[in-house]
């Protein structure tokens, strides 16, 4: 079993960043396997924004689409001019449950949103591996219920600058990689 060089921590075969500090790990000596591993190339905070204000968008007309059919009925006339009694794109409970769904089915299912997919990025273990049920959940925590977003991304700039992850992303032990495998 390999340690951390950083934090002394025990490492499992095959790791890529230690699990506690989340520095690199470096293998002890070149051997075939080690030449023949997959190299990790972290996804940059811009291309994570924007992969992100690509899925508000494309959620936010979906959803606001939907609002607007389910308020038809609210609809008040104040001197004759129409009045709606919602505001589109706003958050929202029933909103917000919806968006960790669909990036909880996304990430899990395909390992990326549409806004990653555009980006040529994906989510993955700390091994480079597709994430499982649980991880997918507590990673899109974060990310889908209003200004908790800011809240995770500046944490996640403070706390974990090695693999610039989000607080929940760190929590759940995943990483955004760039997708080798995207055309």
């Amino acid at each position: 079993m390999v340690n951390c060089e950083k934090c002394g921590a025990e490492l499992p075969e095959g790791a890529v960043f230690c699990q506690k500090c989340g520095a690199p790990v470096t293998p002890p000596q070149q051997t075939a396997e080690v030449q023949n591993a997959k190299v990790i190339d972290l996804a940059g905070w811009g291309d994570r924004i924007i992969a992100y204000i690509i899925d508000a968008i494309i959620f936010g007309i979906l959803f606001g689409i939907l609002q607007a059919l389910v308020a038809l009925p609210t609809i008040s006339f104040v001197e004759s001019m129409p009045y709606f009694r919602y505001t589109p794109f706003t958050s929202s409970g029933i909103r917000d449950v919806v968006f960790f769904v669909y990036f909880l089915w996304m990430d899990h299912a395909y390992g990326a949103s549409i806004g990653k997919m555009i980006m040529k990025i994906k989510v993955t273990n700390l091994n480079g591996g597709p994430i499982n049920l649980g991880q997918g959940a507590l990673e899109s925590f974060g990310k889908a219920f209003g200004p908790l977003i800011l809240l995770d991304v500046v944490l996640g700039w403070i706390f974990t600058t090695q693999k610039s992850q989000r607080i929940f992303t760190f929590l759940a032990q995943t990483i955004v990689i760039k997708d080798k495998t995207a055309r």
